[in-house]
């Protein structure tokens, strides 16, 4: 009569005992278990977006103002920031009349260009003979309307500009907002551009790149970092430098570490007895410090990003790393339903979601196994009898196939919704 009773103690005794162990624990008793080695769980982070906001010159946004994407996610200004002419992504530049015999001029970063005004001149010829006298590689410069636009190649970096006679019309600065809602957002490029807190002179904004954060450790994740927690206490090993990063950079979504033991430069062009860090996400400095801290002494780093870290004799190195090229990856899938199964509410986005959640969980470097998405796909989608997925890989679709997707070793594969189409068959 007892006997279920009885056997449910016993389960549940079996359960505490297993939850000492973190290859068998769960939840709390997971995180506790973990504790023991030093090893906690990684909490959700926020995605901070660079947006360059557009307005009068020396408009100040206030502290807390907030601005939202395509999908409803909100992103908080941290603190107290102008869209000013001494921090310009681009700038308008126009005059509201012509005199004679003026000096008309325009300083950017202590370069200044003028120009004197005769009888016949218009405002597209003052402007005109204004801005040719520059030779900045890295602006672009357009007269339109008679507006002359000058602005950044690189939207991130800024200019200080100052005019002579002349009106700056509007100004746009790159300025930082972070995501209200914790975990791997990434919004397209200029998806976020709606101000929800009004403000005189702000007239508008765009994202023009994300630090996308991440999701908080699963229990999975957190038992596959315990189990190589040991080689994040060692130093001096390939392994060390991934975990390090991974668990100690804020914002890191992968790491890979590759070497070069032999005498010669290899066919990656890394040079002979170095490593090659490629990480994804984090700031670099973070990055650097991390690198300098578990790395071999006398064992070159290899990289297009280089920044100096100070030791504690306050000598500088330089660390080298890479961040991985982003592949976009295009996919094309058409499901047949199962006519002897109900077909559930499954909309083509729905679909898009399992696939997008497969896909987050390749690393730099990985090869696209379009199998992967056919077994996702059915194991949450019911009533299909049939998936054909063909993909494409590059800025454009050249040429979609059934075949792998091949990854280079310092490329990471890009996957977002608006490049998967989805076709649902009767």
């Amino acid at each position: 009569i007892i006997g279920y009773e009885l056997a449910d103690i016993w389960e549940q005794t079996e359960n505490v005992y297993y939850a000492m162990y973190p290859h068998t624990a769960s939840g709390t008793s997971l995180s506790n278990a973990a504790a023991l080695s030093a090893i906690k769980p990684i909490e959700a982070e926020q995605t901070i977006i660079i947006c360059e906001c557009i307005g009068e010159n020396n408009t100040v946004i206030p502290a807390d103002s907030q601005i939202q994407d395509d999908s409803a996610n909100t992103y908080t200004i941290r603190e107290e920031s102008a869209i000013t002419a001494d921090t310009a992504s681009q700038a308008d530049i126009t005059i509201n009349e012509i005199t004679e015999n003026t000096i008309y001029s325009i300083t950017i970063d202590g370069q200044k260009k003028s120009y004197t005004a005769k009888s016949s001149d218009n405002i597209s010829n003052v402007l005109t003979n204004i801005y040719t006298q520059f030779s900045l590689e890295y602006l672009n410069f357009g007269l339109t309307n008679n507006i002359l636009n000058i602005s950044m190649k690189n939207k991130k970096e800024t200019f200080a500009i100052s005019v002579g006679n002349l009106l700056i019309r509007d100004v746009g600065t790159p300025i930082d907002f972070i995501c209200d809602t914790y975990g791997a957002i990434n919004p397209a490029v200029g998806s976020v551009k709606n101000i929800n807190t009004a403000t005189d002179g702000w007239q508008s904004v765009s994202n023009i790149e994300n630090i996308v954060g991440r999701d908080a450790e699963t229990d999975t994740e957190l038992r596959q970092r315990w189990s190589s927690s040991v080689y994040a206490k060692s130093s001096q090993m390939l392994e060390a430098i991934q975990a390090n990063i991974f668990s100690n950079v804020e914002g890191v979504t992968a790491c890979l570490v590759y070497e070069n033991v032999t005498d010669l430069t290899d066919e990656e062009n890394r040079p002979p007895h170095s490593i090659e860090v490629i990480v994804a996400g984090g700031l670099e400095d973070d990055i650097a410090q991390e690198i300098y801290n578990y790395k071999a002494p006398g064992i070159n780093t290899f990289g297009d990003i280089e920044k100096i870290v100070l030791d504690t004799q306050e000598i500088g190195h330089t660390i080298r790393f890479n961040r991985p090229k982003q592949v976009k990856i295009w996919l094309k899938i058409t499901l047949t339903k199962n006519p002897e199964q109900i077909w559930g509410e499954n909309t083509p986005n729905e679909i898009k979601d399992v696939i997008l959640q497969q896909a987050s969980e390749i690393n730099i470097g990985e090869d696209i196994i379009l199998q992967k998405f056919i077994g996702s796909i059915y194991n949450n989608i019911n009533a299909i009898a049939y998936v054909d997925i063909k993909a494409a890989k590059g800025d454009t679709p050249q040429e979609y196939t059934a075949e792998n997707i091949s990854i280079a070793a310092s490329e990471n594969a890009e996957f977002d919704s608006s490049r998967i189409e989805v076709t649902i068959n009767e």
